[in-house]
């Protein structure tokens, strides 16, 4: 892309792909520059910039190798949709739209009001025959 006096004009870097390239690093710079679409250069800036090491990693016997179907799914993923919960994570729950993380909040959140309805119920139950008791003792009373 260039700009109307002929200079490049540079794609800003959204926070989900400064997520993407952290745990990308390790693949090595020419891995995580297909991935992006962006320069080597370009890379390795911002990962200097954000304190990543781009040095490629061993995974076993291979080094900072990836498949095309790897790159494809972290460029998805780099454009994907943050968390509307907490903004720092992609969205990876398709039925909430929440990353992994704050679905798994929101779940023991409801669990937990759940389980307070249970033990109001409960309560509930215990005072009402209290009362049932005292009313039948007052009774036999009179």
């Amino acid at each position: 892309m260039t700009t109307a006096a002929g200079a490049v004009a540079r794609r800003g870097w959204t926070h989900a792909e400064e997520e993407a390239l952290r745990i990308l690093a390790p693949l090595g710079g020419k891995a995580c520059a297909l991935a992006f679409d962006r320069s080597l250069k370009s890379i390795h800036r911002k990962a200097a910039k954000i304190g990543v090491s781009m040095r490629p990693r061993s995974l076993g016997d291979k080094w900072g190798i990836t498949s095309p179907a790897t790159l494809r799914r972290v460029k998805e993923l780099s454009q994907a949709s943050l968390c509307p919960a907490c903004g720092f994570r992609f969205a990876g729950v398709k039925e909430t739209g929440l990353c992994g993380l704050c679905h798994v909040k929101r779940l023991k959140a409801v669990h937990e009001e759940e389980i307070a309805k249970i033990e109001a119920q409960c309560a509930l139950w215990a005072v009402r025959s209290k009362l049932q008791r005292r009313r039948r003792s007052l009774a036999d009373t009179v």
